[in-house]
């Protein structure tokens, strides 16, 4: 038997779309219709793009605990509420907590609520995995083409192609090659790519004409992936880019900022930016056209200890990072305001992100498939070592996905 709807369908929908994630989920077993609405593209990108689906604070903080007199790493994913009162500890909403996690690392995201998730084994094995965080979905990636020259590291950058609503991942391996004894390093790059529907990667040339040098600090915007490239003598910083749709590499100059500075890849509403600090004042650039920077505004907030920011949210608060006290805060230039949001790092850090829930789907299938999460999320247990098991049961039940009928 189909829904009954005592009110108008497209009334429906739209209170469907002012819902968090979670009640959809259950919502799907209500019957048939619904089910098919819920995981309709068009409905997954309304509910994305609803005014009710707000960005909120995702903090990743991987600690060190004591376990039997031995410290440990562990991961802590933690979610902070859509307001955050000024003054006003936040209640944390835990996502996911990873313990006895030794080489973990959330690496990219998110993109439409999607995440990239890693693990190093032996040094040099790297796995990989998408996960949505609103719907506990994992997807394990298969390997890519693995290198075994002397040194190497790993860079990630995860993205969208509108086009062919495929989810890539471009993996760029640095390779630090000895040339000699007193010669120092010679530096090469290799360039792969995943694409989520052909469940494969592939080998791109990466540009000989490019800057050279230490990456760090990524964003990704609008279908673009961005990082900061500084040379190996430190005086050029480049920030470079990949297009997923086009998959196509890009060099571009920033803004001239003294090279002692710290700085952040960041963005500002549909903007790219960057967060410049030296400690005691904060500086925000934003790029309104390619290779066209100005300065939006300086903050130098009333925090005693020493201080660097972590991330923009709203446009204009800040986080920043104590730097002595390990902990994280929130400041509000337009109240001066600093609101302690009760996290501690421990010895290793954290990332923070901007972040809104989605639906969106990093499996393909039917409904047989969809009643296989637990399975999915098995694997992916033993991708991390098999010591998660308990916590996702226990935390995150499955969901009854029959239909009524």
């Amino acid at each position: 038997m189909d829904c009954y709807y005592p009110l108008p369908e497209d009334l429906v929908v739209d209170i469907l779309l002012m819902l968090p994630v979670e009640p959809l989920l259950r919502f799907k077993c209500v019957c048939k219709h619904w089910y098919a609405l819920i995981k309709s593209e068009s409905f997954i990108e309304k509910h994305f793009h609803h005014k009710s689906n707000r960005v909120r604070l995702l903090i990743c903080n991987f600690m060190l605990e004591e376990e039997e007199h031995i410290l440990v790493k562990s991961a802590v994913v933690s979610l902070l509420p859509k307001k955050i009162v000024p003054g006003v500890t936040p209640e944390q909403k835990i996502l996911l907590h990873l313990p006895r996690i030794d080489h973990f690392n959330c690496v990219a995201g998110p993109v439409n609520g999607i995440f990239l998730l890693q693990e190093i084994f032996c040094g040099y094995s790297v796995r990989l995995s998408l996960w949505n965080p609103a719907t506990r979905e994992f997807r394990p990636l298969p390997p890519a083409t693995e290198h075994f020259l002397c040194d190497y590291d790993h860079e990630f950058g995860l993205g969208f192609d509108q086009l062919t609503q495929d989810y890539k991942v471009v993996q760029i391996q640095i390779f630090w090659d000895v040339q000699g004894q007193g010669q120092g390093y010679y530096l090469h790059m290799s360039v792969s790519v995943y694409s989520s529907c052909d469940n494969s990667w592939k080998n791109l040339q990466f540009p000989s004409s490019f800057t050279s040098g230490f990456h760090y600090s990524v964003t990704y915007l609008n279908g673009v992936y961005y990082w900061i490239c500084r040379s190996l003598n430190n005086n050029i910083c480049k920030i470079q880019s990949f297009a997923m749709g086009s998959e196509q590499f890009g060099e571009m100059q920033g803004p001239d900022i003294p090279g002692k500075q710290w700085v952040r890849l960041t963005s500002r509403g549909d903007s790219l930016a960057m967060l410049v600090s030296d400690k005691c004042m904060t500086c925000i650039y934003e790029m309104k056209q390619e290779g066209s920077w100005s300065k939006v505004f300086t903050v130098q907030p009333r925090i005693d200890a020493a201080h660097l920011p972590k991330n923009i949210w709203e446009n204009d608060k800040i986080v920043f990072e104590l730097t002595e006290t390990s902990q994280l805060v929130l400041y509000d230039p337009t109240t001066s305001q600093v609101t302690d949001l009760r996290i501690r790092l421990r010895h290793i850090g954290c990332c923070v992100f901007n972040y809104q829930e989605s639906l969106a789907l990093i499996t393909k299938g039917n409904e047989s498939q969809d009643q296989d999460n637990t399975d999915r999320a098995n694997e992916v247990v033993q991708l991390l070592g098999g010591r998660m098991m308990s916590r996702i049961e226990n935390q995150f039940p499955p969901f009854d996905l029959s239909f009524s009928e």
